[in-house]
């Protein structure tokens, strides 16, 4: 581990505390928890820690608590051993029932090291009540060392590097979604067969929804519906670009909105597919616009090139964890209330959208050949 005051590893280390063992050097972990229940936005920027755990301790296991809301995030990662049901969302909304049980399941599995990303009270006491010894948490009072703005993913590596991990493994460390086997098929069959597309013009998803997760809901993150379709009118006729427009089944009405207002055909396949199938479906596509929602983190992570437009949040914290450059995130600064007015516009987005477009023609050797000059 590099030892210089101004090396990531040095910098995370000093966020990160061991508030039971303070006296005593942490030791690398055998049998690990991690506990990150929710939501799923926070659950995706944990996963640089569980790869970069995984990397540098291969012979230690590494479970994860997780909720039911959640769980569709990691349920397939092949670097956890076992999820362990936390409750529905968050565990402050749990009943003490449900919390028993928690703790009857840590207790039981005997582990040696708890992994608590979030600055969560009810984790770090089920953790010291199941008897786990080293327990590794966040500084409870600065956002990031001297009171800075770390990005999240990165303040949640510091766990990483309170036990030694190497600076190399931390900086190479990203975001990672694994959708399964069946998962994959059923999209590439619904893809040939049923939408007839067979890699020949850019596949570009559309998510206009997000913001609803059991902490909190959220709408005025997302950008408006006639800018979604806009943006895909200029995609269809440019560049002869299939679209796909997703979401949860209560976001299908919103998706409708975007596919009523385009002027080529699309699909509506909201409420139609899982996180597993979305994110197979945005290990082939070209193209993934969507808001500052999880579902977009997860496109992230498969590696497709991605556009995340940001409304009231600004992107400095809460952002994509990635080392493969494939993402733009968009925002407008504002003063007072937020309004989408002065928000991103459409022709910004075009421009991030085409500049993503032909990077990833020249990265995989396939030419815009439908483009209309």
């Amino acid at each position: 581990m590099t030892t210089g005051d101004h090396s990531l590893a040095a910098r995370l280390s000093r966020a990160a505390r061991w508030p039971f063992r303070r006296e005593q050097p942490l030791a690398p972990p055998r049998k690990a928890l991690i506990m990150q229940p929710c939501c799923l936005g926070q659950v995706m920027l944990t996963t640089p820690l569980l790869a970069a755990l995984s990397e540098a301790f291969p012979e230690a296991r590494f479970d994860w608590a997780i909720s039911d809301w959640a769980l569709p995030a990691i349920g397939s990662n092949p670097r956890i051993t076992r999820t362990i049901r936390s409750g529905p969302g968050d565990l402050a909304q749990n009943s003490s029932e449900q919390n028993q049980s928690l703790l009857e399941t840590m207790r039981a599995e005997g582990y040696d090291t708890c992994f608590i990303p979030s600055r969560s009270s009810d984790a770090a006491r089920l953790a010291q009540k199941a008897g786990i010894a080293q327990r590794v948490g966040l500084n409870g009072h600065d956002p990031a060392p001297g009171g800075g703005s770390e990005q999240t993913a990165t303040l949640y590596l510091s766990l990483a590097a309170a036990v030694g991990v190497d600076e190399a493994i931390l900086q190479a460390a990203e975001m990672e979604f694994t959708p399964t086997d069946v998962d994959r098929t059923a999209v590439t069959r619904w893809l040939v067969e049923e939408f007839d597309w067979l890699g020949d013009v850019p596949l570009v998803v559309l998510h206009p929804g997000g913001g609803d997760n059991p902490a909190q809901t959220n709408h005025a993150k997302r950008w408006p519906t006639q800018r979604f379709a806009r943006l895909a009118n200029h995609l269809t006729r440019v560049y002869g670009a299939r679209v796909i427009v997703v979401g949860t089944a209560e976001e299908r009405p919103l998706a409708n909105q975007v596919v009523g207002m385009m002027s080529a055909a699309a699909v509506n396949r909201a409420g139609l597919m899982g996180l597993g199938q979305l994110g197979a479906l945005s290990e082939l596509a070209s193209l993934y616009v969507g808001n500052d929602a999880g579902s977009t983190y997860v496109a992230v992570a498969t590696g497709c090139p991605t556009l995340v437009i940001y409304g009231p949040n600004t992107p400095t914290l809460d952002v994509p964890a990635t080392a493969r450059g494939r993402v733009q995130t968009l925002w407008q600064p504002y003063e007072g209330a937020f309004d989408w007015a002065n928000g991103v516009p459409v022709e910004q987005a075009v421009a991030a959208a085409d500049e993503l477009l032909a990077a990833h023609s020249a990265t995989t050797g396939t030419p815009l050949e439908n483009t209309i000059t």
